[in-house]
């Protein structure tokens, strides 16, 4: 009897082990699962253009009759992560945006990025380019992989990797998607473009609130696509204007969503490290009326070529009396939605910032807990443009204080 409790009790711890053993393999298993297929980022891309476009948001005026390509460009993080689906909007064969879907849950609210009144640009001729520099600089490396990337948020362009074949050492090339310029693969700085990794900083946010987020963003989602369905709207064709009336008018699609955009011109930086000069200038031109040359902010700002300037060069700029004369503006990490949501409901547009660049927010749109920004961005080759961009991507800001 003894002997049969012994094994019997072996038996069952072993059992115990086993159970154990599997715990981390589902828990390992489950952490692959974060990733979003491309059908479920078109569901994503189609569902919320229909959102956009019947609660008015600024920028979606001409959206109607549009339909996304779905077929996207897929986009990677210089980390190797894939980022983004990004779907092609076209209105009579023309493009006139683009939606940037994440794909991995892990960065939040599916929709991350869409650009209005976009350029055209050709990702085959850079990924041609980037390993046609790869070949040259390294003619006994081995070709690894090339992909798209956004190698400096929200600049794209390919990345080819390429291994030495006797050292066993890989190194990047980089190549913008727009200009065909190579990239030093160096880290970004405050003056200085670089590569660094929106993706890292998606995740700063909090893994679990943005898994959280990533849901909410499915189930509206789910939520228009039935009432469309109710309706008899196919979302997933180019949507009449009849059709977004019929969907503007249902409480399930419009309801709880606030937005404010303020006039704010977008003027380009006449060089790629004018970024700072550029946004000093569309922050004087609305607070000021006037537009004083991004030669001269430059200049005030105690920039040197072809370096950018630090917020604390911005800053002097800002609260001079010959320059914006904002005495009171300041700089700060306080990059959160509510702050922006109090400094547009007063007027005041303020320089929104990435690790590299520097952009205006000069407005807010929030859908139950999809929180937007509206950036102008002055940058020359490939955004230029007023665009809405999820929160989260930001590291600093200048408030501007009379």
């Amino acid at each position: 009897m003894i002997y049969n409790k012994s094994g019997t009790g072996i038996l069952i711890l072993a059992m115990l082990l086993v159970g154990i053993a599997l715990i981390p393999a589902a828990s390992a298993q489950e952490e692959k699962d974060y990733s979003v297929n491309v059908e479920k980022a078109f569901e994503h891309a189609n569902a919320h253009m229909i959102h956009f476009i019947a609660t008015n948001t600024p920028g979606f005026e001409n959206w109607t009759e549009a339909s996304i390509d779905p077929k996207p460009l897929e986009l990677y993080d210089p980390t190797g992560q894939k980022l983004y689906y990004q779907f092609s909007v076209y209105k009579n064969s023309s493009l006139i945006g683009r939606i940037d879907i994440g794909a991995d849950k892990k960065m939040g609210h599916s929709v991350q990025l869409v650009e209005l009144d976009s350029k055209p640009f050709d990702a085959t001729e850079a990924m041609k380019k980037s390993i046609e520099i790869a070949k040259n600089e390294y003619p006994d490396g081995k070709i690894k992989s090339t992909q798209m990337v956004a190698y400096d948020y929200p600049a794209i362009g390919a990345m080819t990797i390429v291994k030495d074949k006797t050292t066993g050492d890989e190194h990047r090339i980089f190549v913008d998607v727009y200009t065909l310029e190579v990239i030093p693969d160096e880290p970004a700085t405050e003056t200085e473009p670089g590569i660094w990794s929106i993706y890292e900083q998606r995740l700063k946010n909090g893994i679990d609130k943005n898994l959280k987020n990533w849901q909410e963003s499915d189930n509206l989602t789910k939520s228009i696509e039935q009432a469309a369905t109710n309706k008899g709207v196919n979302i997933n064709v180019a949507v009449t204007e009849d059709n977004i009336k019929k969907l503007s008018g249902d409480t399930t699609i419009v309801a709880d969503t606030v937005q404010k955009d303020l006039s704010v011109t977008i003027y380009l930086q006449n060089t790629y490290y004018y970024c700072q000069p550029a946004t000093a200038q569309m922050l004087t031109k609305y607070y000021n009326g006037v537009k004083p040359s991004q030669d001269s902010i430059y200049q005030m700002m105690g920039g040197v070529a072809p370096n950018g300037v630090t917020n604390d060069q911005a800053l002097i700029y800002y609260k001079s009396s010959s320059g914006m004369n904002k005495p009171n503006s300041y700089k700060s990490t306080d990059v959160t939605f509510d702050k922006a949501v109090s400094e547009i409901n007063n007027y005041r547009p303020f320089k929104s910032g990435t690790a590299t660049h520097a952009r205006v927010c000069r407005g807010y749109k929030q859908t139950d807990s999809e929180q937007y920004l509206r950036i102008g961005d002055p940058y020359y080759t490939s955004l230029g443009m007023a665009y809405w961009e999820l929160i989260g991507s930001e590291t600093n800001r200048i408030y501007v204080k009379s």
